[in-house]
Protein backbone atom coordinates (compact mmCIF):
# COMPACT_ATOMS: atom_id res chain seq x y z
CA UNK A 1 0.00 0.00 0.00
CA UNK A 2 1.27 3.62 -0.72
CA UNK A 3 -0.16 6.92 -0.25
CA UNK A 4 0.38 9.75 -2.24
CA UNK A 5 -0.55 13.48 -0.65
CA UNK A 6 -0.39 15.18 -4.09
CA UNK A 7 -3.03 14.19 -5.65
CA UNK A 8 -4.92 12.93 -2.90
CA UNK A 9 -4.99 8.46 -3.28
CA UNK A 10 -4.16 5.27 -1.58
CA UNK A 11 -3.03 2.87 -3.56
CA UNK A 12 -3.67 -0.96 -3.34
CA UNK A 13 -2.07 -3.48 -4.79
CA UNK A 14 -3.89 -7.09 -4.19
CA UNK A 15 -3.25 -10.70 -4.99
CA UNK A 16 -5.70 -13.00 -6.20
CA UNK A 17 -5.27 -14.56 -2.75
CA UNK A 18 -6.01 -11.71 -1.26
CA UNK A 19 -8.92 -10.37 -3.06
CA UNK A 20 -10.50 -13.22 -2.06
CA UNK A 21 -9.89 -12.62 1.56
CA UNK A 22 -10.69 -9.26 1.57
CA UNK A 23 -13.71 -7.09 1.41
CA UNK A 24 -12.53 -4.00 -0.81
CA UNK A 25 -15.61 -2.09 0.38
CA UNK A 26 -15.18 -2.54 3.93
CA UNK A 27 -11.58 -1.80 2.83
CA UNK A 28 -11.87 1.29 1.88
CA UNK A 29 -13.89 2.52 4.59
CA UNK A 30 -11.24 1.20 6.92
CA UNK A 31 -8.13 3.02 5.12
CA UNK A 32 -10.52 6.43 4.70
CA UNK A 33 -11.20 6.33 8.20
CA UNK A 34 -7.82 6.08 9.27
CA UNK A 35 -6.72 8.42 6.39
CA UNK A 36 -5.38 12.03 7.37
CA UNK A 37 -7.88 13.71 4.23
CA UNK A 38 -11.34 11.49 4.25
CA UNK A 39 -12.01 12.87 0.97
CA UNK A 40 -8.90 11.22 -0.59
CA UNK A 41 -9.31 8.13 -3.54
CA UNK A 42 -8.91 4.24 -2.93
CA UNK A 43 -7.10 2.64 -5.98
CA UNK A 44 -7.22 -0.70 -5.66
CA UNK A 45 -5.08 -2.49 -8.50
CA UNK A 46 -6.00 -6.72 -9.02
CA UNK A 47 -3.62 -9.48 -9.93
CA UNK A 48 -5.01 -10.68 -13.35
CA UNK A 49 -5.80 -14.38 -13.91
CA UNK A 50 -3.54 -14.87 -17.31
CA UNK A 51 -0.26 -15.32 -17.39
CA UNK A 52 2.01 -12.27 -16.23
CA UNK A 53 5.03 -12.99 -19.07
CA UNK A 54 2.57 -13.59 -22.14
CA UNK A 55 0.19 -10.62 -21.64
CA UNK A 56 3.07 -7.85 -21.06
CA UNK A 57 4.95 -9.77 -24.05
CA UNK A 58 1.36 -9.03 -26.59
CA UNK A 59 0.84 -5.49 -24.22
CA UNK A 60 4.47 -4.80 -25.92
CA UNK A 61 3.99 -5.68 -28.97
CA UNK A 62 0.41 -4.58 -29.56
CA UNK A 63 1.99 -0.65 -28.70
CA UNK A 64 4.86 -1.17 -30.87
Amino acid sequence: MEIYHEPKFISVWMTNEEEKRYDRKQLTAQLLKNADDPKCKVIFYLSGKGNLFENTNGLLLANL
